[in-house]
């Protein structure tokens, strides 16, 4: 089963390789992860998504073993909280001037706000 971890990270070099090498020592695969800054410009935002095989047992270990880590402000498991999942792509298409409106308008559906 996936499990979600948003950990609190000290916004310092090196960190997402220890997180990253923490998950490899254990032999966890990481299928995603995203890593942003917050409002506070020296606390950076983690979001691991890892398959558990061993359920809440591997998801409890994997906690405190990122709590462990000494750049770790705050780890969450968010598995079973309610989630908004979005996909992004980005795709270059070459096309000349005259067919630019009708791919534009393509575009267009999928544009929100």
């Amino acid at each position: 089963m996936q499990y979600t971890f948003i950990a609190l990270v000290e916004n310092k070099p090196g960190v997402l390789n220890r997180v990253a090498s923490l998950f490899r020592r254990r032999n966890f695969n990481i299928e995603s992860l995203a890593v942003g800054r917050t409002e506070n410009t020296d606390v950076s935002r983690m979001t691991v998504v890892v398959n558990c095989p061993n359920g809440d047992v591997d998801a409890h270990k994997i906690e405190a073993n990122l709590y462990k880590l000494v750049n770790v402000i705050d780890v969450q498991d968010v598995t079973h909280q309610p989630t908004v999942t979005r996909d992004l792509a980005l795709i270059k298409v070459k096309v000349g001037p005259e067919r630019r409106p009708e791919v534009h308008n393509l575009v267009s559906i999928f544009v929100h706000g």
